[in-house]
């Protein structure tokens, strides 16, 4: 198996997506955060064999959202039920 050589981290891929594009390295990302549309100059290219990755939206006990936040919210409750990974509550 290949070492990778990692020289940098970030949190936000588009700064990441940046410096990729001034051909300092590659970046590690989930698949559709940043355009890698026909019109971009950046593609994505899947591990192989894939990697499997489970994500937790966590925030704090009575938490004042705002409208967007909730919005989000109640899109992303709508999205997993949907697909049967939310119960119903």
């Amino acid at each position: 198996m290949e070492m990778l050589n990692v020289v940098a981290t970030y949190t936000l891929l588009y700064n990441a997506s940046l410096m990729v594009l001034e051909g300092v390295g590659a970046a590690v990302c989930l698949d559709g955060i940043i355009d890698t549309s026909d019109t971009s100059l950046l593609c994505f290219r899947p591990f192989k064999p894939s990697l499997k990755v489970s994500l937790d939206v966590a925030w704090k006990k009575h938490q004042v959202f705002s409208k967007a936040a909730d919005a989000f919210l109640q899109n992303l409750r709508k999205c997993l039920l949907k697909e049967h990974l939310l119960p119903n509550a």
